[in-house]
């Protein structure tokens, strides 16, 4: 038995090898097969019934069997030259089939004489019902259909009315049944493997999102604690302090996103405990909500709570409710601008419920998203543009932890107004009573800028800008860079454009991911303004692939880097760009009128426009008295400090 098996198994090996193309499916290679094996197993069963029948069914009988056989037998031996198209050779052994057998009916005296072909040419419209094209298979069975009632109807012997009615009503019906019922379900099944598939596609695209989110989650910390440690080396007396701080929040940084995947992972395999506790929850919440005013008071938002009443005694399980509440808090303040509001809310509705509920003034979720707004490694299209952060884990993880209380989540939005979140947990008094510990600082991002020192410029000090939302990180760039050059810092990109415009920078370096304005956004203005367009751009950025730095380059970015960066290659980097701008003045020192009128104006760049705009305005007063710098700067819509630093960049001159 066991010999047979392996024959079988080894025969459907050999079979495969044969009939598959670099390329086919599984799907593909099935179809292949069956094709195949149809018109091999035809081929005896003919044989048998010409050799049973003979000539006694009629010479034309037989010779349709032959023809029929041949059909079967040619297609195989020339198999291995047209196996690519077998959709198209399926269609002709459908056809075949269905021809060859209405004929056969047409000789038998119509279909309640001729069982056997009638049933044979039925294989035609199921067989195609196995291949993709179900159009093609709703053809072949109103062909079939079609054929079998002309062989009968045009046979002249049929007689009996009555008999041939009953028949021919039952045929109709039983045939249009089994072919509309396999039709119904094989078309059901495909839209549900397109489903499946299209489901798996999105779960795929969405995990690498995720990866990519992730990967810049974990690289920004990675970034400054690795950078910290080598100016702790370097500089002990001045960094042991403060890099220590700045180390152990971002080592907690790191080990609070990694809690959240082992988290996701516990969910998934319904293996996370709830532990709870009996204790006064309103507490517990003030205390954590306190925990977010310093976070809030960098973008000057107001956080607001409000509980009623003021002591509610209650089970839940600390860990979670604190990640429920840090999750939703952080969201709110991350994604409402400067100046806007949190409102959090506690209170007891229906004796027996608790409600929590957190509002912000934020940028809103659209309407069409809400539904999707708790679905794993999902971020709102708006949310995900504005601030390029996240892994899309946070309401998902949050929304788990809610129904491990027995709880419910909902969510209310309006874009550009804000939106509200609100969580009903069921009140119980069941568990011990504790008296929860003083608990550790919460850990979250410290997001808004960095304020550098003023320190006081010496002379040829170049200023360099820094643009980054991460307080730690523009801390560290500011540690590696304030000796050789004069800081200037912003919290977002909207702030560093202002900025930059304000004080015109000799070079920007900025982060890509930011609140407010990306930094892909702040280098495509800063690069379109005539007063700034000279300036060099470095970018900072975990996310390193293909995409990113060719959105960079695109627009204008003159260097690409990957954090964690290395110290030595940031340094040489701003060298270079530097060394670049030096030999561009000495170019525009060197310059002669003639090489910029002779050039058309739509083949200028923007710092070659500029000059010839100044040439031209100075050229056209030499012989007014009155005009001078302030005119000049009127005429070039620049302030007196921008014109100064724009034409000093250019030709390291004043104007």
């Amino acid at each position: 038995m066991y010999s047979f098996r392996n024959s079988i198994r080894k025969s459907g090996d050999r079979l495969t090898a044969y009939v598959s193309l670099p390329g086919d499916t599984l799907e593909v290679v099935l179809n292949k097969k069956i094709w195949w094996l149809l018109n091999l197993s035809s081929i005896p069963i003919l044989l048998l019934a010409s050799f049973l029948l003979g000539f006694h069914a009629g010479h034309a009988i037989v010779y349709l069997n032959i023809i029929f056989i041949l059909s079967s037998v040619i297609p195989l031996i020339v198999f291995n030259f047209y196996k690519k198209h077998i959709e198209n050779y399926a269609l002709f052994t459908q056809l075949s089939m269905v021809v060859i057998t209405s004929i056969k009916v047409y000789y038998m005296d119509g279909m309640v004489h001729a069982g056997t072909p009638l049933f044979v040419g039925l294989l035609g419209p199921v067989y195609a019902m196995t291949l993709p094209s179900k159009k093609r298979a709703v053809f072949v069975f109103v062909l079939y259909a079609s054929a079998m009632i002309a062989a009968t109807l045009l046979n002249p012997i049929e007689s009996e009315v009555n008999i041939f009615s009953m028949y021919f009503l039952g045929f109709l019906i039983s045939v249009t049944f089994i072919f509309f019922t396999l039709y119904y379900f094989t078309t059901r099944l495909e839209e549900a493997k397109r489903s499946e598939k299209k489901q798996m596609q999105e779960l795929d695209d969405l995990k690498t999102k995720l990866y990519t989110h992730i990967a810049h989650e974990f690289r920004t910390p990675l970034s400054i604690i690795t950078g910290m440690v080598d100016q702790m080396k370097n500089n002990p007396s001045e960094w042991m302090d403060e890099g220590h701080s700045i180390i152990k929040r971002n080592s907690n940084k790191l080990i609070d996103l990694t809690n959240k995947l082992l988290d996701l992972s516990k969910l998934e395999a319904n293996a996370m405990p709830v532990n709870l506790v009996q204790d006064d929850i309103a507490l517990y919440t003030r205390y954590l909500v306190e925990s977010f005013h310093s976070l809030a008071q960098i973008k000057k938002i107001g956080l607001r709570l409000s509980i009623d009443p003021k002591e509610i005694l209650m089970d839940f399980d600390p860990d979670k409710i604190r990640d429920i509440v840090s999750n939703l808090i952080s969201n709110a303040i991350k994604f409402t601008p400067y100046g806007g509001s949190v409102k959090i809310a506690l209170r007891i509705i229906d004796q027996n419920k608790l409600e929590l509920s957190v509002k912000d003034t934020g940028i809103g979720i659209p309407r069409e998203q809400l539904s999707s707004i708790f679905d794993r490694y999902f971020q709102a299209k708006n949310h995900l543009e504005t601030l390029r952060e996240g892994t899309g884990l946070g309401l998902a993880l949050t929304k788990e932890l809610v129904k491990l209380h027995q709880g419910t989540i909902r969510v209310r939005s309006i874009l550009n107004k804000g939106s509200e979140f609100a969580i009903e947990l069921p009140i119980t008094n069941k568990a011990k009573m504790v008296q929860l510990p003083v608990l550790d600082e919460i850990s979250f991002d410290k997001t808004g800028g960095f304020d550098s020192p003023k320190t006081p410029k010496k002379d040829n000090q170049l200023k360099l800008l820094i643009v980054e939302d991460n307080a730690d990180v523009a801390r560290y760039l500011y540690s590696l860079l304030s000796n050789n050059y004069l800081i200037e810092t912003a919290g977002n990109g909207f702030e560093g454009l202002s900025k930059a415009i304000e004080v015109i920078p000799d070079l920007i370096i900025s982060d890509v991911m930011m609140p407010v304005m990306d930094g892909f956004t702040l280098c495509k203005q800063l690069k379109e303004d005539i007063r700034t367009s000279h300036i060099p751009i470095v970018l900072l950025t975990a996310r390193f692939d293909l995409d990113s730095r060719l959105e960079g380059l695109k627009t204008g970015a003159d260097v690409f880097l990957a954090k964690p960066f290395n110290n030595d290659e940031l340094f040489i980097r701003i060298e270079k760009l530097i060394a670049l701008r030096k030999k561009l003045q000495t170019r525009y020192k060197l310059l002669e009128p003639a090489e910029i009128n002779t050039k058309n104006r739509s083949q200028l760049s923007k710092e070659d426009q500029f000059m010839y705009e100044v040439r031209k305005v100075l050229e056209q007063n030499l012989s007014n008295e009155d005009f001078g710098i302030q005119q000049l700067c009127r005429t070039m819509a620049m302030s007196r400090a921008q014109l100064y630093r724009k034409f000093s960049a250019l030709t390291d001159t004043t104007v």
